[in-house]
């Protein structure tokens, strides 16, 4: 098969490029201009340049359509927020032949953003972090419990330690147009235990695949668990909505084992641990991408670590120079927590290609580590979903130019 994705160059990605790689398909990726060659795996065959989308997702849709149209293709897998664009008018994409698995888009808008995500948690009583409220104007921020909070809006997570923080905040989200059209902010109380994530797979409402894996070391390595209610609500959130193609989650586990959960993304998230535990979430999209209806994955093998050496150096690397220099020693002599886990994105033995780029990334993490921080921050908000672009994305496609 030719499988095309949606992302060319993000952590997601590169690891269903090499899931797909691995089962002799070909790949190719759409990607803005400006990547290095280095950053993507041996097995993207080609990549076509489109628009970023988090500037213009209408623009982005046109140029995917253009690359279509221009070359055959096979199936189209979403792998980040562009989800978002792709479910609202699916049709100019399957109109090419190409097979795609996303949802229905009134599914989508109910996990969308945060707020609309905790709104719908709780109408089927998925369990959350004590505090989740939804605030519609920056006065009903201003009156929500005392911090410790955090304070979630669609472009990002915001840790909120004292009053006078919230009311900063409050003031700073109204001026950006966070409650414009009556939409929501996510408010919650921090919660104690380990953050999990959780990745699955749906057709048409029914669970296809799930897995599980707790955060050890911030996101840099992760150990595959078991977790029953994990699957049992999972599926109840898919069944409810719908569903259809990827959807992930994160939660803490609570004292008493059972998740609270935090956020829903509409697309499958860096599912690199669950292949390493057995379960292939990758083959499972693709089917489901193709009408295929696949029997029901069992639970892949607990305790399986798997890490992410780039983002641990990088997370280092927003303490400075010397935590980054520390993280890279640990990463290299393979010290805890890095000890025993399988690397899951481009591992320089699989993907020799990396090593000149690798070399320039903890050069320039240990002696400019603002600017390379502040070029992977840009990278990243190019093809994130802002408020205005899903407002765009809400008041449907512009008028197509003959």
């Amino acid at each position: 098969m030719r499988v095309l994705l949606g992302d060319g160059f993000g952590v997601t990605s590169r690891q269903i490029a090499m899931a797909i790689g691995r089962s002799g398909h070909d790949v190719a990726v759409l990607a803005p201009p400006g990547r290095p060659a280095h950053a993507r795996p041996r097995s993207v065959t080609v990549v076509h340049e489109v628009p970023a989308f988090g500037a213009d997702p209408w623009a982005w849709l046109a140029r995917t359509e253009a690359v279509l149209r221009a070359e055959p293709h096979d199936v189209l897998l979403a792998t980040n927020e562009h989800v978002a664009v792709l479910a609202r008018e699916p049709e100019r994409i399957t109109a090419h032949g190409v097979a795609l698995a996303v949802p229905p888009f009134s599914a989508l808008r109910r996990v969308a953003d945060r707020a609309s995500a905790a709104s719908t948690l709780t109408e089927i009583g998925m369990p959350q972090p004590a505090g989740t409220v939804v605030v519609r104007s920056a006065e009903e921020l201003r009156q929500v419990a005392d911090p410790p909070l955090y304070v979630k809006t669609l472009a990002g997570s915001h840790r909120v330690e004292r009053r006078e923080q919230l009311l900063r905040l409050a003031d700073t989200l109204d001026q950006g147009g966070a409650f414009v059209d009556g939409a929501g902010v996510l408010v919650q109380e921090p919660a104690d235990g380990p953050v999990l994530s959780a990745q699955a797979v749906f057709e048409h409402g029914r669970l296809v695949a799930v897995h599980a894996y707790e955060h050890l070391h911030g996101s840099a390595v992760r150990r595959s668990v078991v977790v029953p209610e994990v699957r049992e609500q999972v599926a109840m959130l898919g069944g409810h909505l719908g569903w259809h193609g990827g959807l992930s989650l994160d939660a803490v586990r609570t004292a008493h084992g059972g998740p609270a959960w935090l956020d829903v993304r509409p697309y499958l998230a860096e599912p690199g641990n669950a292949g390493a535990a057995g379960t292939d979430l990758v083959a499972a999209l693709i089917a489901v991408s193709r009408g295929e209806a696949p029997a029901s994955m069992p639970w892949g093998r607990p305790d399986v670590r798997t890490r992410q050496a780039h983002g641990g150096l990088l997370t280092a690397a927003r303490a400075g120079r010397r935590r980054a220099g520390r993280e890279l020693l640990r990463i290299v002599v393979r010290a805890s927590p890095y000890r025993d886990a399988v690397e899951e994105t481009l591992s320089l033995r699989r993907e020799p290609r990396r090593i000149a780029g690798s070399l320039w990334l903890t050069t320039t993490v240990l002696t400019v580590p603002a600017r390379v921080l502040a070029r992977i921050d840009a990278q990243e908000a190019g093809g994130t979903l802002s408020p205005a672009a899903w407002r765009r994305v809400l008041a449907g496609a512009p008028p197509r130019v003959p």
